[in-house]
């Protein structure tokens, strides 16, 4: 334990005054017995000093209360002593040895008084003085363990602290920092002019951006900056601490996804360009091609009505395939004006009964079932929201599906159900055990023209699922299938529950 450390004696302020009282009689005891002993030598000058000496000497250690005591006792002594008529408890007011005497101990204890005063006050703003210089060295030693970058400057811009965090943000050490113009050594680039940030800060105390800043290797900095006004007692300005939080990856993945942003509305632009040029021209060619198909149509038909009775089986089987491959050619068509027209119709949206939905389309399909063995299975169906005519087209292709591809069962088994899927969203299936696909072709299923079967064994466009993509994907759904060959097929779409789905 050092001095400093060591515990002083408990002292109580009664006990203090009397010790400090005390050493007023003691001083005053021990010069009169030296001025009696310099009497009783015939030393006359000496009778003086001693006591003028205990008055000072109490009043420089023991402070002005003790120093007046000391000052009335040694003027007594003194006058009883050492004015004529001697032994005489009279004050001798007119003797001017006693006038000088009160006077000179005046003087010396008022003296000596300020100069314990002083000192006093000395040594408390000397101990105050260090109080703060040991906070201050703490706080510096604080700011010194934390990364984030701190420094000080004053009201000139001039830097007079540098915490540890800044300089392994900006490679200067301290000593080549502290006393450099903070602007200068920067090179700081404002978002704003500087007198408008300086003036918000003398008016709040704070000022919060975004600066640039070179480091000590020439390279620029992007930093979130925080500067905190310091007043002093008389609420002037002096000194601004400054906080700075390196966002240069930040700022660069901003502009990276403002970049990437860009980039893709130009190409969803350029896309939707092109799916609006795609379906007109679809349109256009379906349109332009009912005409020569109604034309081939009619005119075979009428071969045929008209055909002489000499014309062999092979020639009329020509016929049926030409009549058959136009008619084909017009379901296509139909399709194909289908699927262009749910891409451009606008989605109503309302709240709609699954169930009702689902006999609907039941119905509507059931002629394509006549005389055959169909175990229907429909569960329970919640109600959706979204555009009934839509999702009606979408059942309507997915159970005909299944009711064309368990044709080849004597005994058909279709299930219609629903569950809660994720991200709250409402999951429909349609589930037959006709003769299923392989897993490996499942992404061919939705896309236009593609199919997995001949055309000979199961009829059909290849329009039908991937208008029901499109449906589903226009309600912010999707859909999916799971099959095995020979087992059955299921067929999956789902539909957010909430009412924002994207149109």
């Amino acid at each position: 334990m050092t001095k400093a450390e060591m515990p002083s004696p408990r002292v109580t302020p009664m006990v203090s005054l009397v010790l400090r009282h005390g050493l007023a009689v003691v001083s005053v005891a021990i010069a009169l017995w030296l001025a009696l002993l310099a009497q009783s030598e015939d030393i006359n000058r000496l009778q003086f000093p001693p006591l003028q000496l205990a008055v000072a000497v109490t009043a420089w250690y023991a402070g002005g209360g003790p120093g007046a005591l000391a000052l009335v006792l040694a003027s007594l002594a003194f006058n009883y002593f050492f004015i004529p008529p001697l032994y005489s408890p009279a004050i001798k007011l007119s003797d001017p040895l006693f006038v000088v005497f009160v006077f000179f101990g005046l003087m010396i204890a008022s003296f000596g008084s300020r100069r314990r005063r002083i000192e006093q006050e000395l040594r408390e703003a000397r101990d105050k003085l260090e109080v703060e210089v040991a906070e201050r060295s703490q706080q510096a030693s604080l700011l010194d363990l934390t990364h984030d970058t701190i420094f000080v400057r004053d009201m000139r811009e001039v830097i007079t602290y540098w915490n540890r965090g800044a300089q392994e943000l900006y490679g200067w050490g301290p000593e080549e920092a502290i006393g450099k113009d903070a602007q200068q050594l920067f090179q700081t680039a404002f978002p704003i002019p500087i007198d408008d940030i300086r003036g918000e800060l003398l008016r709040t105390g704070r000022w919060e951006g975004e600066l640039d800043k070179t480091k000590a290797d020439g390279t620029r900095v992007a930093v979130a900056s925080r500067w905190s006004l310091r007043r002093d007692e008389h609420e002037r300005p002096v000194a601004i601490l400054e906080t700075n939080n390196d966002i240069t990856d930040r700022k660069r993945a901003e502009r990276d996804i403002r970049t990437l942003n860009e980039d893709l509305e130009k190409r969803t632009n350029e896309l939707q360009v092109s799916n609006q040029e795609l379906e007109a021209f679809a349109y256009s060619v379906s349109h332009d091609l009912r005409a020569p198909l109604r034309h081939m149509v009619g005119y075979t038909e009428l071969l045929q009505k008209n055909a002489p009775p000499s014309l062999d089986e092979k020639n009329r089987r020509y016929m049926t395939m030409i009549l058959e491959s136009a008619k084909r050619m017009g379901n296509l068509i139909d399709d194909l004006l289908a699927f262009s027209r749910i891409g451009r119709a606008e989605t109503r949206k309302t709240i709609v009964s699954l169930e009702q939905l689902v006999k609907e389309a039941v119905h509507e399909v059931q002629p394509e079932a006549d005389g055959r063995n169909i175990a229907w299975t429909i569960g329970t169906l919640p109600e959706l929201y979204g555009d009934r005519s839509m999702l009606k087209i979408a059942l309507v292709n997915l159970i005909s599906n299944a009711a064309k591809f368990t044709r080849m069962r004597p005994q058909a088994e279709i299930e219609i159900g629903s569950a809660d899927g994720k991200d709250n969203e409402t999951v429909v299936f349609i589930r037959d055990n006709g003769v299923g696909f392989d897993m490996k072709y499942a992404r061919k299923l939705f896309g236009v023209f593609q199919r997995l079967h001949q055309t000979e064994a199961f009829e059909g466009t290849g329009i039908g699922l991937a208008t029901v993509q499109r449906i589903i994907h226009r309600h912010g759904g999707r859909v999916w299938a799971e099959g095995l060959v020979g087992t059955g097929a299921t067929f999956y779409f789902s539909v957010p529950q909430s009412r924002k789905a994207k149109s």
